[in-house]
């Protein structure tokens, strides 16, 4: 397939222009022309009626009515050096009658004379300029003429002369003149054409190239383009208004480069908080293992405390028997030295027995308890977040249903947070295979309590042991100790409230704690040690 004719603008201004002088070229010959023939047939008809009008003075003048001979050789004289006059007709009116005098054309037809009577024909060109001159436009041999008829008067005799004269003849001299029109036009067109070109490369076609140029160098990444701007004018703007474009995006460009700079830096702040976070969450998770092992640990010294106090109590009623047998022995007998002596050694052994025994029950003791404003939600919160890891690592799921609306609660802080973290243990046992935690709070204004509800879908509990669940050293689980739920039972306790089983059913376990808007007081009751 052919490629089309693709111009440049350049070129296609120089056509435009090209096309735009031809035109005026044709139409100023054209103007020329008509301009020109119409001044000269204006010069040939005024010089046409002079002529005439000589003829008629001369023949006036020279009473050539009388000399006939004489007036045909001037007439014949005055068409042989007129090559625009064909005919000339003289006339004399004799008896109200014209007869021809002389004619240059006796072969030809008679030409009329006119005069102020004569009837105009269907050209309507009749003109009666001066008084005695009268001329009208006739078509003759497809050619257009004048007759040109002026009055002679001589003394007391009247007659015409008639002359037929070429409106339009061509002469040689006309068509050189408009030649030589039509040359100077002709070469004027292609200079100013030349010098049109000569202009439009220099104050157009150079910074439109330079323009392209710098356009290409910023195309192939060079944002240090610039055009140079020549002159004000319109090529100078746009050369300015690529230059400010350049600017602008050289500008954004940087401003791109800094924010992927700051993105970077805010990419490795990023990485190093997330690093940091993550040693923190590592450290976290250690130091719940740490939490969970001295949870148990307390569990443990827990289960000792418990036996130490059963001890006390079994040992104590025996040791008061034998306190008393001992007083009233050594009473029977108070002169026998060797008695004396032995109880003595009794009592002493006995009192270093109670000593250890309360040693042992101070060391076992759980502190007394510090209660403060505590918002439970957060709580359960802080529970989740601990705990978090090891769920992960069971396939457990944590869900919550916290009612916002409650007020802050007086308890102590870690005391129910190890109950909530032995709720939690229990539920990871009852769940080997994962499942779902689920923690929910509500207000009941009208009792002034605060319920919180465990639920798991776990193994759940079976009915037939559901009385014995609080019980110390009891318990399911291969590898409990059985004083997690103990525990949980009597931290609620020394807050006033209570911990009970809510669900019957296998599929899972459900616990319901409750506990007092108005503080509560364990006093100095003796109470277990914390354990998760």
């Amino acid at each position: 397939m052919k490629k089309p004719l693709r111009l440049s603008l350049q070129w296609k201004v120089l056509l435009l222009m090209a096309g735009i002088l031809t035109a005026i070229i044709v139409a100023s010959t054209y103007l020329h022309g008509l301009i020109t023939d119409q001044l000269g047939e204006e010069y040939r008809y005024n010089n046409a009626v002079r002529q005439v009008a000589t003829i008629a003075k001369r023949t006036s003048t020279l009473h050539y009515f009388d000399r006939p001979d004489d007036l045909l050789q001037e007439t014949q004289f005055l068409v042989n050096s007129r090559p625009d006059f064909d005919q000339i007709d003289v006339y004399e009116i004799r008896d109200a009658q014209a007869h021809l005098l002389t004619t240059t054309a006796p072969a030809g037809p008679r030409l009329p004379f006119l005069n102020e009577n004569s009837v105009d024909n269907q050209l309507h060109e009749m003109e009666k300029q001066l008084p005695g001159v009268v001329s009208m436009e006739v078509d003759q041999n497809n050619r257009r003429n004048w007759i040109i008829t002026v009055e002679v008067r001589d003394a007391n005799r009247l007659g015409y002369v008639s002359a037929l004269v070429q409106k339009a003849p061509r002469t040689d001299f006309m068509n050189r003149l408009q030649f030589r029109q039509n040359l100077i036009l002709t070469g004027g067109s292609i200079v100013m054409v030349g010098l049109l070109y000569f202009f439009f490369a220099i104050f157009f076609q150079r910074p439109t190239r330079e323009v392209a140029a710098a356009m290409a160098r910023a195309q192939a990444g060079d944002l240090n383009a610039k055009a140079m701007v020549h002159r004000d004018d319109e090529l100078g703007q746009i050369a300015g208004a690529f230059n400010r474009m350049i600017d602008d995006i050289r500008s954004r460009n940087e401003e791109r480069e800094k924010l992927l700079i700051q993105v970077r830096d805010f990419n490795e702040q990023l990485q190093a908080e997330v690093a940091e976070a993550t040693r923190e969450l590592r450290a976290s998770n250690e130091a719940l293992l740490d939490t969970q092992q001295g949870l148990a640990r307390s569990e443990r010294l827990a289960a000792v405390g418990q036996m130490a106090a059963s001890l006390a109590h079994e040992v104590g009623t025996p040791l008061n028997a034998i306190s008393g047998h001992l007083r009233l022995l050594a009473r029977n007998h108070p002169a026998d030295a060797d008695t004396q002596r032995r109880v003595n050694i009794i009592n002493a052994q006995l009192d270093s027995v109670v000593r250890s025994v309360k040693s042992l029950l101070a060391r076992t003791q759980r502190p007394r308890l510090k209660f403060e404003k505590i918002n439970l939600n957060e709580l359960v919160e802080e529970l989740l977040w601990l705990v978090q890891p090891t769920l992960e690592l069971h396939a457990i799921e944590a869900k919550t249903s916290l009612d916002r609306s409650l007020p802050l609660l007086p308890a102590d802080r870690e005391s129910l947070l190890q109950l909530l973290l032995n709720l939690t243990n229990n539920s990871i046992d009852a769940m080997p295979n994962g499942g779902t935690i689920e923690i929910a709070t509500k207000l009941d204004r009208d009792s002034r309590e605060v319920r919180l509800v465990f639920t798991d879908n776990g193994a759940g509990i079976d009915p037939s042991v559901l009385d014995r669940v609080f019980e110390p050293l009891w318990t399911t689980k291969s590898a409990g100790n059985g004083f997690g739920l103990a525990i949980a039972r009597q931290i609620a306790t020394e807050h006033g409230g209570k911990i009970e089983v809510v669900s019957r059913d296998r599929q899972g376990a459900r616990f319901r704690l409750t506990l007092p808007l108005a503080e509560a007081r364990s006093g100095d009751q003796e109470v277990l040690t914390s354990a998760a």
